[in-house]
């Protein structure tokens, strides 16, 4: 992403003007000025923080708080400072820096995802430790639930994040880094629903391929039982089969030999 903004300083000389809460405000856009310049965020956030409540102030805490890398938070600090300002070429700014911190969101949950799919590779339900596999099982499961997480969070911040930038664009259009950040968000968003449909797809190739083993297994066993002519029995295996599975029927293999076991036990 390219740049983030950062309102200026207001001058000294404007500190007498306006009410307490007004000056109070002036004075810490200035001092939290100094602590940010010098990449001392978290005293320039703590400087901030501290003052009443201020449009100005909320979008430079919202900076900071980037800046310490919590864009999460920074994204609540710059939704308090957005109404409140009316200048165009602020708005555009906040909705620049908002855009800014859902596309980071959308970056670490990324990166989170990857994180959860290494633990996953390498978290294997093996051996003959009943207790160990079952910690295993619950392991697994929780990191697949934490993944879908932030499957819709990634999906979902880059939405908010594509939106912040369009909005930004039509209060400042000549904005050509928010063009640029968009572009790239777009095309992330593009990514994520050509994997999605290739996870999908997959999934359906490993549906179809459990269920053409488990076919295979019970016509197997079906046929086993056919060579000892006891065709009665080997009916009942392949219509339990249907019953607990009755997906089986898309499987033209599996619907014929029940057809022609179930003329076998019939002519029996």
């Amino acid at each position: 992403m390219r740049r983030l903004l950062h309102i200026a300083v207001i001058p000294p000389l404007l500190l007498g003007c306006g009410d307490a809460a007004q000056q109070a405000a002036e004075e810490a856009l200035h001092e939290g000025a100094i602590p940010y310049r010098e990449g001392r965020f978290q005293e320039a956030a703590a400087v901030y923080a501290a003052a009443p409540h201020d449009a100005r102030v909320s979008f430079n805490l919202g900076n900071a708080l980037y800046r310490m890398e919590l864009a999460d938070s920074a994204t609540r600090s710059y939704r308090i400072s957005e109404p409140a300002i009316m200048d165009i070429t602020l708005r555009a700014a906040v909705r620049y820096n908002l855009a800014n911190a859902w596309t980071t969101i959308a970056l670490d949950a990324d990166s989170a995802i990857h994180r959860c799919d290494k633990e996953l590779e390498t978290t294997v339900i093996q051996g003959d430790d009943i207790a160990m596999k079952l910690r295993m099982a619950v392991t697994r499961d929780s990191l697949a639930r934490v993944r879908q997480q932030l499957e819709h969070l990634e999906d979902s911040a880059l939405a908010q994040g594509a939106a912040a930038y369009k909005e930004a664009l039509r209060l400042s259009p000549a904005d050509e880094d928010a063009r640029y950040n968009l572009a790239l968000v777009q095309q992330r968003i593009t990514q994520r629903r050509k994997e999605a449909e290739q996870r999908q797809n997959d999934q359906q190739k490993n549906e179809e391929k459990t269920l053409s083993d488990k076919a295979l297994l019970l016509m197997k066993k079906a046929d086993e039982l056919v060579d000892r002519y006891k065709f009665t029995e080997a009916l009942k295996v392949l219509q339990d089969g249907l019953k607990a599975e009755p997906t089986l029927q898309q499987k033209q293999d599996y619907m014929n030999k029940l057809d022609l076991v179930t003329q076998a036990a019939k002519a029996q």
